[in-house]
């Protein structure tokens, strides 16, 4: 066929309308990310959320009667007031620490206690951080005169900061504002991508499917659900301590937590500030209470993230971290299921070798 002139023809008519078509879904496809680009990110947040609370719309739907939009839309709401409540209780109790400390400087009073005996035996920095630390207690304002340059630096960097936390904010409103339409939508939702999934690879896209929605609702509760019982546990008992700034601890022992630091590395400084600056029972009462949460999330983390999941928990917790570090926040749930897939298909890959040997 190939030989006549005709077959050439054909062969050649089909490789060009082939090659047409092939160009004019791309350009579909590229115009179309484009457009989407701006809110990329808002989307994958919408769907990471969408499938992270999906078992939940579903218990909500069945246990109270309500048709999709009504639970989504409730829902939605639950999780609006669970995002925006803690950032307005935090903010006000940053700005009413600000605010009492500033009263106490401009009165004259001491802001800082005076630094403990202690601290000159320290090694190598004992002596100048006892000496600091006393020139502040003792005149704070004209310690803060001296340095209003870097101060001014440091503002400008806690501004700079606050600005993209309130972008964030709002960016997680919109995309649980999204996730709700989305639930909404579930089931036809669902349906669709199960079976692109299929047309893409048959019966193990399905799969693919099922182990990346378990992914991210076991990295979401692993990682998210252990870092905010963390973070808010820590909050109520720095609050009932009446600890400085504690909205403000608080809030940066979350992103330790969700970043997979901990919070050990600004708790623990914490713990130290107590036992300088309370009496020994309030310090050791805190202490008590503070310590084992630190801990907390060695242990119910892995139970969590490796709960129903045939991928080992060390590539689970690979996926996490190098995420995170290579995507930021949004990382922390691709990376997982990433690591996840690619971990199915070399173990599939490897069982198709050896039924092939064993055939063979």
């Amino acid at each position: 066929m190939f030989d006549t002139e005709k077959g050439k023809a054909e062969v050649s008519r089909f490789a060009i309308d082939l090659a047409v078509r092939i160009a004019l879904i791309a350009c579909v496809v590229y115009v179309s990310l484009l457009l989407l680009r701006p809110v990329a990110a808002l989307m994958l947040w919408a769907i990471i959320l969408s499938v992270a609370v999906y078992p939940l719309f579903v218990v909500m739907r069945q246990r109270l009667r309500l048709p999709n939009w009504m639970a989504a839309t409730l829902l939605s709401l639950l999780l609006l007031a669970l995002l925006l409540a803690p950032v307005v209780i935090l903010s006000a109790s940053a700005i009413e620490s600000l605010d009492t400390y500033a009263g106490m400087l401009l009165r004259g009073q001491h802001v800082v206690p005076p630094p403990p005996e202690t601290v000159r035996d320290w090694p190598l920095v004992g002596t100048r951080l006892h000496d600091f630390w006393q020139n502040a207690s003792n005149d704070l304002r004209t310690l803060l005169g001296a340095h209003v340059g870097q101060i001014a630096s440091v503002g400008r960097w806690i501004g700079r900061i606050a600005a993209g936390v309130f972008l964030e904010v709002l960016q997680f409103a919109g995309a649980i504002i999204v996730a709700g339409v989305l639930l909404a939508y579930s089931e036809t939702l669902t349906n669709t991508v199960r079976g692109l999934a299929a047309r893409v690879a048959d019966a193990r896209g399905r799969h693919f499917v099922e182990i990346a929605g378990s992914t991210i609702r076991n990295v979401s509760q692993g990682v998210i659900g252990i870092a905010l019982l963390q973070s808010a546990l820590l909050g109520v008992g720095m609050l009932v301590a009446d600890v400085p700034f504690a909205g403000g601890i608080t809030f940066i022992c979350l992103v330790l937590a969700i970043v997979q630091v901990g919070p050990n590395i600004i708790m623990i400084p914490v713990i130290i500030w107590a036992w300088t600056a309370m009496p020994a029972m309030n310090a050791g009462i805190f202490t008590v209470y503070t310590a084992p949460l630190l801990l907390i999330d060695n242990v119910l983390r892995p139970i969590l993230m490796a709960r129903g999941l045939q991928t080992p928990m060390a590539v689970i917790l690979a996926g996490v971290i190098c995420g995170t570090l290579a995507g930021g926040l949004i990382g922390l749930f691709v990376g997982p299921v990433v690591l996840a897939v690619f971990y199915d298909l070399v173990v599939a890959w490897i069982v198709a070798g050896q039924k092939a040997d064993n055939e063979g």
